[in-house]
């Protein structure tokens, strides 16, 4: 046996009893997610990067794509990250990378049809990882962009229908994703490759591990305007059954860009969602109560930590303002909201723990980075809190120390 084997063996063998809360489900109960009868939340951090990354150029001799700077990450950064989430309170993880990955060398599928086995190294780590620190997963399938991750444009592409992902409307062949057949099976059969991979940590697979908690039909979806919303129910409904035939405890959200009236009543879509950029309070309370009156849970799935507005002024209510609404809601009998996830964090460059890695879209979330302004520490407190508070608990607005890579929550006393 390798070492590599036999650590794997090792690890699968110290996984907690059958019992324990980390192998229990969550699921829906109305416009509630529950866990062993309790209420669960799902405020927490999108990790976007943790199966592929764009950021970080590895060492000489490390898999790398240049042309879309895509590497793997190291395991040290993947861990740094879980204890980086336990020390802010979070309780869920959304990474478009634990759910999309085709269309270059690194990716799960580079081409139609053909697997690179490798890229689940990373994603087996992560949701390992998260297991083991009591966290919680959500990930989308595709991705409406045309990222170095890839997505529903690398599905047209695989067929040969190579339109311009940046048109000011989109070439209408965009729709062949969702109405053509073949294409539709295509996508399929990546979801069937995905779901059914037993991770070597766990051994269990990703259909089966109950630290996925749900998957999303995929990120910010939409037709050839951009927020049009344009996602035929019946390609909805046909992919959100098709993961449940799979994996009959997973939960499906809608992964339309807003909340898609014309989903609503798809009895396979359990949860909707949002994203704020800006923050939008109107918007919120507009998106609970369409939530509210199919009786299903909403989920803020991205919303701007901070001020950063594209170059524009800052607009929308403040942070406080923004999170104090969604806490509010927890006291009420039927919360409809359950909870929200920041964009995005990033931490150290592991193994070395002297650089913190950057991205460019202005919202990265660096927890702890001496480089930070007060106005970014003040509101990074503030999200912490925010967090705890989700989850029943109260921490004041200080930033405790993480050192690399940093402890589990359970060294933490917290009330």
């Amino acid at each position: 046996m390798s070492i590599y084997a036999f650590f794997v063996a090792i690890l699968a063998l110290t996984d907690a009893a059958p019992g324990s809360i980390r192998n229990s489900y969550v699921y829906r109960d109305g416009a509630e997610l529950k866990i062993d009868g309790q209420r669960f939340t799902t405020s927490g951090a999108n990790v976007y990067w943790l199966g592929l990354d764009e950021n970080v150029i590895p060492p000489s001799g490390k898999p790398f794509y240049p042309p879309f700077n895509a590497s793997y990450p190291t395991f040290g950064r993947i861990t740094e990250i879980m204890n980086t989430l336990n020390t802010m309170g979070a309780n869920v993880i959304r990474s478009q990378t634990l759910g999309v990955s085709v269309g270059n060398p690194l990716s799960l599928m580079p081409s139609l049809g053909v697997y690179n086995q490798e890229a689940f190294k990373t994603m087996d780590w992560t949701v390992y990882q998260a297991r083991e620190h009591g966290l919680r997963i959500f990930a989308p399938l595709t991705d409406n962009y045309d990222y170095y991750h890839g997505g529903k444009f690398s599905f047209l592409r695989f067929r040969g229908i190579n339109i311009s992902s940046t048109a000011s409307p989109i070439f209408p062949l965009v729709q062949q994703f969702y109405t053509n057949a073949t294409i539709v099976a295509d996508f399929k059969s990546y979801i069937h490759h995905l779901l059914t991979h037993l991770n070597p940590y766990t051994n269990l697979t990703y259909a089966e591990d109950s630290t996925i908690f749900a998957y999303e039909t995929g990120n910010e979806l939409g037709g050839p305007v951009f927020g049009d919303m344009d996602v035929p129910a019946s390609w909805t409904a046909e992919i959100s059954s098709y993961i449940k035939k799979l994996a009959p405890k997973k939960l499906v959200i809608d992964g339309t860009y807003g909340i898609n009236k014309t989903n609503l009543a798809i009895p396979t879509v359990d949860i909707v969602s949002d994203h704020f950029y800006p923050r939008n309070l109107t918007k919120l309370d507009n998106d609970i109560s369409l939530a509210a009156s199919a009786n299903k849970p909403y989920i803020v799935g991205e919303f701007a930590w901070n001020n950063y507005n594209y170059g524009n002024p800052p607009s929308g209510p403040s942070l406080v303002d923004f999170l104090d609404a969604i806490e509010a809601r927890q006291n009420l009998t039927k919360p409809v909201v359950t909870g929200d996830l920041f964009w995005s964090l990033f931490m150290h460059d592991v193994p070395d723990c002297t650089r913190y890695v950057n991205h460019s879209d202005g919202f990265a979330l660096q927890y702890g980075n001496p480089a930070n302004t007060r106005v970014n520490n003040s509101d990074i407190a503030v999200v912490r809190r925010h967090l705890f508070r989700m989850r029943g608990k109260e921490v004041g607005l200080g930033l405790p120390s993480t050192p690399c890579p940093g402890p589990k929550e359970s060294d933490y006393n917290v009330t």
